[in-house]
């Protein structure tokens, strides 16, 4: 029984982990190449251009897109 437990377990960890890489491979690029800085909430003059490369719960803010 105990095995069991011991290969559910690994099987669960391995799902979570190939769940975390798909979503980091799914933006290759990050907050940096588009001169942004991420923050929870993005300051009035800056444009909120989604979650690329940072961090759960924050946002890029891009100041201006060249």
């Amino acid at each position: 029984m105990s095995l069991q437990r011991v290969l559910i377990l690994t099987i669960l960890f391995f799902f979570i982990f190939t769940c975390e890489m798909k979503q980091s491979a799914a933006f290759p690029w990050g907050c940096s190449n588009y001169s942004g800085v991420c923050r929870p909430i993005c300051l009035p003059a800056e444009l909120t251009f989604g979650p690329f490369g940072c961090e759960k719960g924050f946002v890029c803010c891009v100041a201006h897109i060249l």
